[in-house]
């Protein structure tokens, strides 16, 4: 099963931020209202909670959501397959933030979205998803923007000390001026709204809001995205509003929600910190911990148990064929045609000089043995090879080489991790005393500890909250 069934699928217009008033009604399936959203699942269980971690509910209305929207993508699945599923992660989010603490888990996110910014969203659009009709009727009735033009020459002059938006920077914060004039630079004014005032956004608002390339944004004068980024946030505070009056939930309801966004970013952040999910460009001091420690013993019997995953090419035999222009010589055997030239190439043998000769060396290399290549054009387009290959001899890095001896502790290391997680799982499930409601049974089916996909995490670097689209 997937990493984070029981939140992942409930998320999944979370990572594009609450949806613009433009998008609401024509995103289809993905913001059709959900039918039923408050009656119960089971109704055998007649509790308001589905299951107990220690002395937290799990309250049932939230569970029974969350499984709607899970269901779009796996509809066998049951409340107490997600609820479980949902105890996982809240143990794991807990379990991150007291063994690592949000400093660490999110000290690579700097040029990303703040963790808090990025699980307001991920509540909001998630929870949006319940109820999208009502929410853009009441938007459309409310109409809470009001004409308003910023003040072009405070906002000029807001940026001037910056130079003309500058390079990207990682150190984004405004200086005590810049601060203080930002709080006076109205973007957009809206009117009263449910429970809250007319009132203003000012830039003052939006700064702490943005990942790095958003301060960018800011920081060159793009005026028209700061107004769409100031059009958001009205929209995130309307909902907001709206699901705290209108929604029927009651605010424990919503904010365990919340909790559950939150935790599952802590596990998301923990994964990616701990090199489960295998980046190579990654900072895992977990894993480089691990993978230090691995013995000589340990990789010689990696390398004979995966040979293959230590093969190397180490000779090639064949032909080459170069010409000004199209046709280049005649069917699939160069073999005897004028202009052929033999190429051999040993393993250790030097590199090419000639950057073209480099080139069609790794062409060679790449092609299969048996037909000649078509006519494949040089990269500065000056002329035309075509290769065939002859012969092909492989084997295998030396067991006592370096290739082998990183690979193979790297690759021991993920093993180690991978175990150790599912592990650690199971361990979280088994002592935390999940107790089910009256009337609703544990899942059918064993606990299977999740892996997560290699590389399907990402962090938070895309923009991703720009343009109103």
């Amino acid at each position: 099963m997937a990493l984070g069934i029981a939140t992942g699928v409930a998320l999944l217009a979370a990572q594009a931020g609450v949806a613009a008033p433009s998008s609401v009604a024509t995103s289809g399936a993905a913001q059709a209202p959900i039918a039923g959203a408050t009656a119960p699942v089971d109704a055998r269980a007649a509790s308001d909670w589905v299951a107990r971690l220690g002395d937290e509910p799990i309250p049932r209305r939230p569970a029974e959501a969350l499984l709607r929207l899970a269901r779009r993508e796996q509809p066998e699945l049951g409340l107490a397959e997600l609820t479980r599923h949902v105890a996982l992660d809240l143990l794991l989010g807990d379990a991150a933030a007291r063994e690592v603490g949000d400093a660490t888990l999110f000290a690579s996110m700097r040029v990303g979205f703040a963790p808090e910014v990025e699980a307001r969203r991920q509540w909001l659009a998630t929870l949006q998803q319940l109820w999208p009709e009502r929410i853009e009727r009441a938007w459309s009735a409310a109409r809470p923007e009001l004409p308003s033009t910023p003040d072009a020459r405070a906002w000029t002059a807001q940026w001037a000390p910056a130079g003309q938006g500058g390079g990207l920077r990682m150190d984004e914060g405004l200086d005590a001026a810049q601060q203080e004039a930002a709080t006076r630079l109205v973007l957009l004014r809206h009117r009263a709204y449910g429970g809250t005032p007319a009132g203003a956004i000012t830039l003052a608002d939006l700064w702490p809001l943005q990942n790095v390339q958003g301060r960018r944004l800011l920081r060159s004068g793009d005026l028209e995205f700061a107004r769409a980024q100031a059009r958001q946030l009205l929209r995130e505070r309307f909902v907001e509003d709206w699901l705290r009056r209108d929604s029927g939930w009651s605010a424990a309801e919503l904010d365990f929600v919340r909790r559950v966004v939150e935790a599952r970013q802590r596990k998301l952040a923990w994964v990616r910190w701990q090199g489960l999910t295998a980046d190579p460009h990654g900072d895992a001091p977990a894993r480089e911990a691990l993978a230090a420690s691995v013995t000589a013993e340990e990789i010689g019997a990696y390398y004979r148990a995966h040979l293959d995953r230590f093969a190397r090419l180490e000779a090639v035999d064949g032909v080459r064929l170069r010409c000004a222009g199209t046709p280049c010589g005649e069917g699939t055997d160069l073999r005897g045609q004028p202009g052929v030239v033999p190429v051999a190439w040993r393993l250790g043998d030097p590199a090419p000089v000639a950057e073209v000769d480099a080139w069609s060396l790794d062409l060679l290399r790449a092609w299969p043995a048996g037909a000649a290549s078509p006519p494949i054009r040089h990269p500065d387009g000056t002329g035309w090879d075509r290769v065939q290959v002859m012969s092909v001899r492989r084997g295998h890095h030396p067991a006592d080489s370096d290739t082998v001896r990183h690979e193979a502790r790297q690759a021991i290391a993920q093993e180690k991790l991978e175990a150790h997680w599912r592990e650690r799982q199971r361990a979280l499930l088994a002592s935390a005393g999940l107790r089910w409601a009256p009337g609703l049974a544990p899942p059918a089916t064993p606990f299977e500890p999740d892996l997560p996909m290699k590389g399907a995490e990402g962090h938070g670097h895309g923009q991703g909250h720009g343009h109103a689209h």
